[in-house]
């Protein structure tokens, strides 16, 4: 029983599937209901556009009108243009297939032109009239599409808004327990290995991030989600912080100068703590549609850090005035600690200033009462 249920679809799979059937039966049925003449065109349209996800499925739909509409209106001027024999007819095709090809390349959202241009030149035609028999195609294709739309809509739908935010929350924890292993005081050998693996899942992340921020675009145009979230403001603040969070990374590959003992340990601990736990919040906040936290608790350990780094840098000064150019020699490895800590305290200032716009993001796009 355990290996069946490993091997079963989950909640989303099911509800794609369902989705695809009740997009071709429906179109299926629409097909009967008016005679259209080439209904498959209706059901196969209606199954092409059908995606996982509400932004995706509006995307899918409007490049096949937009190159429905080109191939048809292409094809059709061919169509008019040759004689109604094989050898033109196969002129007429290789002409459209290859111009539509071209602009297809240059321009994905095309890409159904030149199959919409060869399915009116070689397709049977409808109608002794080619204007009429080219209408029933877009009119079949675009039936397809208002019903693969409108079932993306109405059947269990995924919204791409809605992912978004979870996919957002999930890199934000990505980006936490990298933090977390980039601590000052660990051997690099244990961080590189567990840091290279967060770093493939962080990339893959961010790349579906951009994937969900072209279709939430899309359903926000539609006025599909009203959410008040800033995508292009989100992308650049996760940006920013993914940057941030990999200087941090860098910093730590170094050695962890060993005349800084045992002083900054604790302090560094407690804010790399700090931060992750205020981004999970951060992500918890983006996912309910809500403002996230205060930052108590990093404003604290900021300042226990800020502190604590004054200390070591005072009583390392020949002066004991605390200047922040002093050195500490490294017996070990000749380095400077307090230009290793310096180093170090950028970093992570430069993290918390992205968690700053981050949360700022966040706050501005919750759903508040005052917004509703």
């Amino acid at each position: 029983m355990a290996s069946l249920a490993m091997h079963m679809p989950n909640a989303e799979i099911w509800k794609a599937g369902l989705r695809t059937a009740v997009a071709g039966g429906l179109a299926f049925a629409i097909a009967q209901i008016f005679n259209l003449p080439q209904g498959y065109l209706a059901v196969l349209t209606a199954i092409v556009i059908m995606q996982t996800r509400v932004g995706a499925s509006l995307k899918a739909a409007a490049d096949r009108v937009l190159g429905t509409l080109v191939g048809a209106a292409f094809g059709f001027v061919v169509a008019m243009l040759t004689p109604v024999t094989p050898a033109w007819t196969l002129l007429g095709l290789l002409f459209s297939i290859g111009v539509l090809g071209m602009l297809a390349a240059a321009r994905p959202n095309y890409r159904v032109s030149p199959m919409t241009a060869a399915i009116l030149l070689i397709s049977t035609p409808s109608h002794e009239i080619a204007m009429i028999s080219a209408t029933h195609r877009v009119v079949e294709i675009m039936i397809g599409c208002a019903v693969g739309v409108l079932v993306s809509l109405a059947v269990a739908p995924a919204r791409s808004d809605t992912i978004l935010r979870s996919e957002t929350n999930h890199v934000l924890t990505l980006l936490a327990q990298m933090i977390g292993l980039a601590v000052a005081g660990q051997t690099r050998q244990s961080q590189d290995e567990a840091i290279s693996k967060i770093s493939e899942q962080i990339y893959a992340s961010y790349g579906k991030i951009d994937t969900l921020a072209k279709e939430a675009r899309e359903e926000h145009a539609s006025h599909v989600s009203h959410g008040a979230l800033d995508l292009d403001r989100l992308r650049l603040c996760l940006r920013d912080l993914r940057t941030s969070t990999f200087v941090l990374r860098r910093v730590t590959r170094q050695h962890w100068p060993a005349s800084l003992g045992d002083a900054m340990v604790a302090p560094t601990q407690a804010v790399t703590d700090a931060i992750r736990t205020y981004l999970v919040a951060v992500g918890d906040a983006l996912s309910a549609q809500a403002v996230p936290p205060p930052a108590d608790s990093l404003e604290d350990a900021f300042a226990t850090f800020s502190a604590a780094k004054r200390s070591l840098v005072g009583h390392a000064s020949p002066t004991g005035a605390g200047a922040e150019g002093a050195v500490v020699a490294n017996e070990d490895t000749g380095e400077s600690a307090s230009a290793y800590i310096g180093n170090y305290s950028f970093a992570l200032e430069q993290v918390r200033y992205s968690i700053e716009k981050l949360a700022e993001c966040v706050s501005d796009a919750a759903d508040t009462p005052e917004k509703s």
